[in-house]
């Protein structure tokens, strides 16, 4: 896999993203939006049966914006979670 930089190595092949994660289904953007790069978190299960964590993204991503929505999602989740833990 490429470096962590979003440089790709030089031989490492791209695919589509319905390839690369056959069978898995997203919400779709809202109308008039159009994507043009992606950050994918993905739950992996490996031959044993263990599940791990990987990511992929298309394009070198803008590193600087990538960890501002991060940022905000984990705000997000964690507001989520108190949220759910204070309704118990």
């Amino acid at each position: 896999m490429g470096s962590h930089s979003g440089i790709p190595a030089p031989d490492e092949k791209r695919v589509p993203l319905e390839q690369a994660l056959a069978g898995l289904e997203v919400h779709p953007l809202e109308a008039g939006e159009t994507a043009i790069e992606a950050f994918v978190l993905v739950k992996t299960l490996d031959s044993e049966g263990e599940t791990g964590w990987a990511y992929r993204t298309t394009n070198r991503l803008n590193r600087e914006e990538l960890l501002g929505a991060l940022t905000v999602q984990v705000a997000v989740l964690a507001k989520e979670l108190r949220d759910e833990w204070d309704d118990e």
